[in-house]
């Protein structure tokens, strides 16, 4: 069965108890001998941005999380979507029914990278390459932090939490096996999504200092 969506350890103890509350159910379910072993493949798609030069500098301001008093003449918009595709197996047994993960795809990519540059600039000018550059280092910054995090949604479905053909998990319906399998997976990878977003959000802060805004400036004499 396949569907798709858009979006530590434990003590021995506690990993003792939950053994226990199953262990009639857990006896019997057992996958086929040729199940084979979870398959997890992470793509990224950095993507290109789209570069746009129509919004005027008021309306890039009223727009801007810097502020509507600021004056800006470009911004940079980005927004990560995390996708999967899961393919998993259920079968009946003399109680209830195993399943368990077989392949896991999943795609980081950016539903949107836009850049905008005021358009008061034309784009043979001056002030539009100055700030078309100082955007294409919030680009890079999108683009740079894509790998480190397929590494970690990787790291994190490879881990226990996800049922696999040698360790199943019980269900006493199809329907409750396939609602299990979506919950796992969203309580695995919407976590990363999210501190992924933040870390985006702390690193493009970062490029937006006062000597980096002075040296565009810096770069041509009228603005």
């Amino acid at each position: 069965m396949r569907f798709r969506r858009g979006l530590s350890a434990c003590s021995i103890a506690a990993a003792c108890i939950a053994a226990s509350s199953g262990d009639a159910l857990a006896a019997e379910c057992r996958s086929p001998d040729d199940a084979g072993s979870l398959e997890v493949h992470v793509d990224i798609d950095p993507g290109e941005p789209n570069v746009y030069n129509h919004l005027s500098k008021a309306q890039l301001g009223s727009s801007s999380v810097h502020g509507r008093r600021r004056q800006i003449l470009g911004t940079t918009q980005s927004g990560v979507d995390l996708r999967w595709f899961i393919d998993y197996r259920v079968e009946e047994y003399s109680d209830g029914y195993c399943f368990w993960v077989a392949s896991i795809d999943v795609e980081v990519s950016y539903q949107q990278l836009d850049v905008n540059i005021a358009a008061e600039f034309d784009p043979t000018s001056c002030q539009y390459k100055a700030v078309l550059d100082h955007e294409y280092e919030h680009v890079a910054v999108a683009q740079a932090i894509m790998q480190p995090y397929a590494q970690q949604i990787y790291q994190a479905l490879t881990t226990l939490s996800i049922p696999t053909a040698d360790l199943p998990a019980v269900a006493d319906t199809p329907e409750q096996a396939r609602i299990e399998v979506a919950a796992v997976l969203r309580r695995t990878l919407t976590p990363v999504r999210d501190q992924m977003s933040r870390v985006l959000r702390e690193k493009q802060a970062e490029v937006d200092t006062i000597e980096n805004y002075r040296r565009t400036w810096r770069r041509c004499r009228k603005w």
